[in-house]
């Protein structure tokens, strides 16, 4: 435990998030390339942000709504709710996927003296924003297609948005760092992203968890985003309002944000002779 403290002590994530700021630009840039990357030469060019989320609520939707028939409870249509769920999900996934290759596809840029290696998992934060705005604007076209009430309490999703980033980030950089000098991690997770998705509410109700379980489902930090999600979009219940939950989550998230920068921290010095 005493080890533990002192490794967490050690750490000091103001060094990186200055080093964020200082490179904001790069950061920006590297990011817009990354978008366009994806889409050029494609004929449908950036619909295809629109049409893959379209197509992957569609199926979905047939499968849990029209075939299994899952319904969340209350006023609430199936597949608001999933989308919901969604929304904060899929741009955890991108952070994390995306995160775990970005040091290892751009060796050019880990061997330069100059340049801070740890802003290359930042890059896949921004990238992600790109996601969250598109499966955003789907969110609120059905929630007014359905005539859900609008709220003021929307502005909260912001709250969940920096609270997201913040762990993401901080398993981007342990699994980034990691995966440097053990290429298995990037296989490990996809796998992992999997599990976590059905382990995580976003297709199926809480209400489904056995009260005995409850407790549990805390130690999931992505119960406490979706679950917010659905709080600020859905059900007009105030951030605040949740107490101890966001113990349980700031807890988690803060371990795995200094543990993550500082295994970065150790490990970076040795990027640039494995690569």
């Amino acid at each position: 435990m005493i080890r533990l403290l002192s490794f967490i002590h050690n750490t000091n994530p103001c060094i990186f998030l200055t080093k964020i700021l200082a490179f904001r630009a790069v950061i920006r840039a590297m990011a817009v390339r990354e978008i366009h990357s994806r889409y050029v030469g494609t004929f449908a060019g950036l619909s295809w942000a629109v049409i893959h989320p379209l197509v992957m609520v569609g199926i979905y939707w047939l499968v849990f709504s029209v075939g299994f028939k899952v319904r969340p409870g209350g006023d609430v249509p199936f597949i608001v709710f999933f989308v919901c769920g969604l929304v904060p999900w899929l741009v955890f996934q991108e952070i994390l996927t995306m995160s775990v290759n970005a040091i290892t596809k751009s060796p050019h840029l880990v061997k330069k003296v100059v340049f801070p290696v740890e802003v290359l998992p930042v890059v896949s934060l921004l990238v992600s924003l790109a996601t969250k705005v598109v499966m955003l604007v789907i969110l609120l076209a059905m929630i007014t297609v359905h005539s859900l009430p609008w709220s003021w309490l929307f502005l909260q999703s912001l709250y969940y948005l920096i609270a997201l980033n913040i762990f993401a980030l901080g398993l981007g950089w342990l699994v980034s760092s990691i995966n440097v000098f053990y290429r298995d991690m990037g296989h490990g997770v996809t796998v992992i992203v999997g599990l976590w998705f059905w382990l995580t509410p976003v297709v199926w109700p809480p209400s489904m968890i056995p009260d005995r379980f409850e407790a549990w489902m805390w130690l999931n930090p992505m119960y406490y985003i979706v679950n917010g999600y659905r709080d600020t979009f859905l059900y007009s219940i105030p951030v605040w309002d949740r107490g101890f939950e966001h113990l349980w989550f700031w807890t988690i998230c803060l371990f795995f944000f200094v543990l993550g920068g500082r295994i970065f921290q150790r490990l970076q010095p040795e990027f640039a002779e494995v690569l």
